[in-house]
């Protein structure tokens, strides 16, 4: 179970969701003009991926679910840490998801990491952070 905080935090994160994600990535999760969030092992496994993705963006080849994608996604890297701590704790929690919240402690942590990177990750960079 989600604690107070990761309860906030999932609220903040489909609202953030809603408003950022949702046009392309579809309201269900299931991708409109992006690759789908829902049952994504790059949303369901380790947060390190995810969060470098949120924040500087994903150009070139993805396989998401056995599927392969191709396309950019922008980075948002203009939302604050706890946003997008909030926008992951909910796509790992929503859609019958159990993954764990994300702390904005590790946003922060991997904002510090990666500060001066201006360029989108691409997924054979991104891999080591999945583990």
């Amino acid at each position: 179970p989600l604690t107070g905080a990761d309860h906030d935090r999932f609220s903040k994160g489909k609202a953030v969701y809603a408003s950022v994600c949702a046009a392309c990535h579809s309201p269900d999760g299931r991708g409109q003009n992006a690759p789908p969030l829902l049952d994504s092992d790059w949303i369901l496994g380790s947060p390190q991926a995810s969060v470098r993705i949120i924040m500087y963006g994903l150009s070139g080849a993805i396989s998401v679910n056995g599927r392969s994608y191709i396309g950019e996604m922008p980075g948002l890297g203009a939302l604050d840490d706890d946003q997008i701590a909030s926008v992951l704790t909910y796509l790992r929690r929503e859609w019958g998801h159990t993954a764990g919240p994300v702390d904005p402690e590790l946003v922060k942590s991997i904002r510090a990491d990666t500060a001066g990177r201006v360029n989108p990750w691409g997924w054979r960079e991104l891999n080591p952070y999945r583990q």
